[in-house]
């Protein structure tokens, strides 16, 4: 057999060869860049080589970039486009012109969820690096609706622009199934890196678009249950954006459409996610309004999830549900029962058994200690929450986003013993991943007293700058 016959060229790169019994369709470099984030990203599967395959017209590598992002099988991607499986084989091979057609493109986008802007670099060819989606661009395309109040967003989000809703497809297979996972996973690791801000749109129209497949598509009984689960799964994850956005109308909307869902899914894990995100949530608007309704709110949330939960095994899922918990009593001003629950979830995590699920994943010790140091300032021990706020930064296999958070919870802790210096000093470095690489309104909210307390010029400038990027932080 000839080396052309055993051996393909990468069809992003053109450069490399790849063996023909390799199942990925791009070369590992490729690959590699492929699954990562491109800079100022402008679509969930965004990145520098889909947006050099578009601007050369070539949609054999665009089909063969997204398909290896979103890390599917060509079976599953052909169901999702309504291909067969030989059709994603010969576009890819670019022996097939079908991907071509401008109305196909469009339908390839709609598929996919992808929105029209995505689609500049195909318009401007190779002058997309100069006018098209670098990050200013992408910053002004987003902020003609960002001085919008955010409870009209969240309206418009969930409510009038449904309507806008593209149909979901006639029948729902296992490849749409597989990208709705695969954009739940994207989701959550863009969330981990970056915050909530940089990625709500597209969680609410990932989520919107699988609520449309299952209210309206027709699909198997097996199908209906794995994307009903999955659905819930996309409410959960786009109400935790909203609540890390700043946006607590909107995350509390999403997190009671995810509540109601994860009931009728009978899954366990799903239901006690809703559960405790929404005690999350109470605890934090306790602590917000100082409203005790909150946290006894919080309270019943997470003792519901410990009732659901008491079958489970996974060590890191009751470890997260005494924390919850233990920071309910700590608003409450329940010290002995704060510390009960803490120890209970030290515990758990010390026997380390079950599957740990891929949300509770960041339930480590540090966290632990993290909720401990939060419990404290509600228990008015300020001093005793910044020793332990330094404990959890010099974990350093935190997300970039759990350290950056934390840092301005120590930032105002400092602030409250008094320690004005060191607070500026913290606070300053916290604000330099916010406006960078982050977009969590939890960390301007936890710097806002510094900001007050202050009179370093140069921190209170910089706060007031990244501040006019979340126009309208509600409690």
């Amino acid at each position: 057999m000839s080396q052309t016959a055993k051996e393909r060229l990468c069809p992003a790169c053109r450069r490399t060869r790849v063996s023909r019994y390799n199942p990925d369709p791009l070369c590992a470099p490729c690959l590699s860049e492929a699954r990562a984030r491109g800079h100022a990203p402008g679509w969930l599967w965004d990145s520098e080589l889909l947006r050099e395959a578009l601007a050369r017209a070539d949609m054999a590598a665009v089909v063969a970039v997204i398909r290896s992002a979103c890390e599917m099988s060509q079976l599953e991607f052909g169901q999702l486009l309504g291909w067969s499986q030989s059709v994603v084989t010969k576009v890819e091979r670019g022996e097939r012109r079908t991907a071509y057609d401008i109305a196909e493109i469009l339908r390839i986008a709609d598929a996919l969820g992808m929105p029209r802007h995505a689609l500049i670099p195909l318009v401007l060819g190779a002058d997309h690096r100069n006018g098209g989606q670098d990050e200013d661009d992408a910053r002004r395309f987003w902020e003609s609706d960002e001085n919008v109040d955010r409870r009209h967003f969240g309206q418009t989000a969930l409510g009038t622009a449904l309507a806008a809703t593209l149909p979901p497809p006639a029948r729902v297979d296992h490849g749409h199934l597989r990208y709705l996972h695969a954009c739940l996973n994207r989701l959550r690791s863009a969330d981990a890196a970056a915050g909530g801000r940089g990625v709500l749109r597209e969680a609410i129209a990932t989520y919107r678009r699988a609520r449309a497949m299952l209210d309206d598509s027709d699909y198997t009984e097996q199908t209906g249950r794995e994307l009903l689960a999955v659905t819930a799964d996309l409410a959960i994850v786009a109400g935790w954006l909203a609540y890390d956005s700043g946006d607590q109308h909107l995350a509390r909307t999403l997190y009671e459409q995810a509540d109601h869902l994860a009931a009728s899914s009978g899954v366990v894990p799903i239901q006690v996610h809703a559960a405790v995100n929404l005690a999350q949530q109470a605890t934090h608007l306790a602590a917000a309004t100082g409203k005790r309704g909150y946290a006894r709110e919080a309270l019943r949330f997470s003792d519901r999830a410990a009732a659901v939960a008491r079958y489970e095994a996974s060590s890191s899922l009751h470890a997260l549900i005494s924390l919850r918990q233990a920071l309910a009593h700590a608003r409450l001003g329940d010290r002995l029962a704060f510390d009960e629950h803490t120890g209970h979830a030290r515990r758990a995590l010390d026997h380390d058994h079950g599957d740990q699920l891929p949300w509770t994943r960041f339930i480590t010790q540090s966290e632990i200690t993290g909720y401990q140091a939060m419990g404290a300032e509600a228990l008015d021990e300020p001093g005793r929450s910044v020793t332990l706020y330094l404990d959890v930064l010099a974990d350093k296999n935190r997300s970039p986003r759990d350290l950056t958070v934390y840092r301005a919870y120590l930032a105002g802790a400092l602030c409250t013993v008094g320690d004005l210096d060191t607070a500026v000093s913290q606070g300053l470095q916290a604000l330099g991943d916010l406006g960078a690489s982050l977009g969590s309104a939890r960390v301007l909210r936890t710097l806002a007293p510094v900001r007050n307390a202050s009179p370093d010029e140069e921190f209170r400038t910089r706060f007031d700058a990244a501040a006019r990027d979340f126009p309208a932080l509600t409690a």
